[in-house]
């Protein structure tokens, strides 16, 4: 039978933190881009398309959709 090491533990119960810390942070940014795309204003169809995209390939959506997909309301 082993143990861990005070070492070991440390090492497993920060690994175990920053993965959780950064699901969080990322579940997190997934839900804010939701709830942004469903406030834009647009039409039924591009609301539509944009969740899909964030759905299908959250990565790539969400860094789409904050860099290219919201409008400003206000004209330029």
């Amino acid at each position: 039978m082993t143990t861990l090491a005070a070492a070991d533990l440390v090492t497993t119960l920060t690994g175990i933190a920053f993965w959780t810390v950064l699901l969080g942070a990322y579940v997190a940014l997934f839900i804010a881009t939701i709830v942004s795309v469903l406030r834009a204003p647009l039409d039924q169809r591009s609301r539509n398309r944009w969740i899909w995209l964030v759905v299908l390939a959250p990565g790539i959506g969400i860094i789409w959709w904050f860099a290219k997909g919201r409008r400003d309301p206000s004209p330029s």
